[in-house]
């Protein structure tokens, strides 16, 4: 069974999907998928009609993939959750059946957000809402969850000079 997870917002959401083996961190940085990087095995990222979709084919995740963590975050600059609460909507991906809908409540300081996750439990793919926010954005949620991020270069510091 396929599952579509929509995430939509007063204001643009960027989504995205993070796969977790059973140490609750990515296997590779390949398993975080977003628009540039649209695609992991059983994964898949999209979007129209205004909303950001993850796409979960449960049949073809991996066996060591126990959670997928879907994320929302803003790409406004200082911009928070604060008033413009996203909604995921979870969805049978082939008929597009709403099978569940989340708005976290009253969010703030937040800049991203785990909205949903798919996860597996006793053979089973299950579906939880989760809402638990981030001051420190989608940076903070993929370090959080083993993803390396490329951190700006700065000029390196000179030794200084034996007296």
């Amino acid at each position: 069974p396929r599952v579509s997870v929509d995430v939509s917002a007063p204001t643009r959401v960027d989504v995205s999907g993070l796969l977790l083996g059973p140490d609750g961190k990515v296997r590779s940085d390949a398993d975080f998928v977003f628009y540039n990087q649209p695609n992991a095995p059983g994964v898949r990222h999209g979007s129209g009609g205004g909303a950001d979709t993850i796409t979960v084919d449960t049949s073809t995740v991996p066996s060591d993939v126990e959670r997928i963590v879907v994320t929302a975050s803003l790409d406004a600059p200082g911009a928070t959750f604060a008033g413009v609460e996203p909604t995921g909507t979870v969805r049978d991906a082939d008929s597009g059946a709403v099978l569940a809908s989340f708005t976290p409540p009253r969010l703030g300081p937040e800049t991203a957000l785990i909205v949903v996750e798919v996860y597996r439990r006793g053979g089973a793919w299950k579906v939880r809402a989760v809402g638990q926010g981030y001051a420190d954005g989608l940076a903070g949620i993929a370090t959080d969850f083993g993803v390396s991020i490329e951190e700006p270069e700065t000029a390196p510091v000179a030794a200084p000079a034996p007296p």
